[in-house]
């Protein structure tokens, strides 16, 4: 009977663990700015702009990172954070949501990356590019999605700033890429894509 009951025990304890780790998080995404004029400039100077939202009840009171992940020909040489919420109470989620804006420009060989929330905004950081920088593309990984669920519990990507995969014909292909059912850890890999970053999200 002690056996049975340690063997009932012990599948709870997984079912419970299970459970956990395939919590999501709701993530949606809009882009640009209502004003035409003002995105028009934006283009002009190569700035994306792009307003996430995340929605899940177990967000309130926790904190968050985001991350920048630098990749040449398929492995990780660098990992930088852009926002550490962790700093103080300060930045920890009042709500059950959470937004932000992240500023992206691919400019003069570098790509400098920002992002901005109510009130606060972190500190602008710069990394160079190998390539043109008009060979750069800042994608994200919603397609024709209006949101994608996330796991909670676990490090995602939000963006990816990337060279184009060339097709047998010779054209390049941004949306092929970030719309592959890919890791997008390793697009690099499944796509011979020499470098590449990512940012990404932790809440902890």
């Amino acid at each position: 009977m002690k056996v049975q009951m340690k063997s009932i025990l012990a599948i709870l304890l997984l079912l419970s663990i299970k459970c956990i780790s395939q919590e999501t998080i709701k993530t949606s995404v809009q882009y640009g700015v209502k004003d035409i004029e003002l995105q028009q400039v934006l283009l002009f100077q190569n700035i994306t702009i792009e307003t996430f939202t995340f929605e899940q009840e177990k967000i309130k009171n926790k904190s968050y990172q985001v991350f920048v992940k630098e990749y040449i020909k398929d492995s990780l040489v660098s990992k930088s954070l852009l926002f550490d919420g962790t700093e103080t109470d300060y930045f920890k989620i009042k709500d059950n949501k959470l937004t932000f804006k992240i500023f992206a420009q691919v400019f003069d060989e570098e790509i400098k990356l920002q992002l901005t929330a109510n009130g606060f905004s972190s500190a602008q950081k710069k990394f160079d590019l190998l390539q043109n920088s008009h060979n750069y593309a800042v994608k994200d990984f919603f397609g024709s999605n209006q949101f994608v669920e996330n796991p909670l519990n676990e490090e995602f990507a939000l963006l990816a700033i990337i060279t184009p995969t060339i097709r047998p014909d010779g054209s390049g292909s941004y949306c092929n890429v970030v719309q592959a059912n890919i890791k997008p850890e390793e697009l690099g890999k499944h796509f011979n894509i020499p470098h590449y970053f990512l940012v990404t999200i932790k809440f902890i």
